[in-house]
């Protein structure tokens, strides 16, 4: 299956959008890790901007960039949100309050702790009436939302917004559950060869022993191997430098092949 990428959104720490993102990925610049602060979204209403946690924050950010550098009207838009963790930040506090003598959760709270968060108030943002999914599966949320994106832009014939985020847990969670910054990654996918960037997925059988991340700068490669979301960045890297590549990621007891091409005018 070969599908297209019409526009990219990135933001993590030290990363702050693609523009910034793509010399440290080519390691002309070296990586600063500094903790990520972003603000509020101004597409949002205003109840929503003061309610919208970090992670909200960091999926619509990269989600906003990647419309924007596509031309892409975000609310005609289907999208697939993908985390691993979902929104750890609040899952931590509401058992904090669970615990606590009074034990009451704040409506706010429980209303951004579900996965779907981020979509929703994509979609309130945007005005949009378009579908939404959003998905979590462990260490290989990447292939299978990417799969998912990839299918549905092929099958629907139209171009689909493919979000992926992952921020650090704290407290006794994020003790079990490691994720070492926040980093976010954002395309907007489109049917066949539209683009000079192109994607052929397929999955094989078996898992693949090479390492995804041995070409990554050290501190990138340690956010790769760390933070879920991360594992995209050998993607955005062969993208940043111009070079084709062929990256495997496990899924399940087989791996999923992501061949990049930069094809020529």
């Amino acid at each position: 299956m070969i599908i297209s990428i019409a526009g990219i959104g990135c933001w993590g720490d030290g990363l702050h959008g693609w523009a910034e993102a793509k010399p440290v990925l080519r390691g002309d610049t070296p990586h600063d890790r500094t903790s990520l602060t972003l603000p509020p979204p101004t597409s949002l209403p205003a109840n929503e901007r003061r309610r919208a946690s970090q992670v909200i924050r960091l999926a619509m950010l990269c989600a906003e960039e990647a419309c924007q550098q596509a031309g892409c009207h975000a609310g005609d838009l289907p999208a697939i949100f993908a985390s691993s963790n979902g929104d750890g930040f609040i899952i931590n506090r509401i058992l904090e309050s669970l615990a606590s003598p009074a034990g009451a959760v704040s409506p706010s709270l429980f209303h951004n702790s579900v996965h779907n968060a981020p979509a929703g108030y994509w979609m309130i943002s945007h005005k949009s009436h378009q579908p939404a999914v959003s998905l979590g599966l462990h260490d290989e949320t990447l292939p299978a939302a990417l799969l998912k994106a990839a299918a549905e832009a092929h099958a629907e014939e139209k171009p689909v917004l493919f979000c992926l985020y992952d921020a650090p847990i704290p407290g006794s969670l994020g003790t079990v559950r490691r994720t070492r910054g926040s980093f976010g990654c954002a395309l907007i996918l489109t049917p066949g060869r539209d683009t000079s960037l192109q994607l052929a997925l397929s999955l094989k059988n078996g898992r693949d022993v090479r390492d995804p991340f041995s070409s990554l700068p050290e501190s990138l490669a340690d956010m790769a191997r760390h933070n879920p979301a991360g594992q995209i960045l050998p993607l955005l890297q062969a993208i940043a430098c111009g070079q084709d590549q062929s990256i495997s990621l496990p899924y399940g007891a087989n791996h999923m092949t992501i061949a990049l091409t930069h094809a020529q005018p």
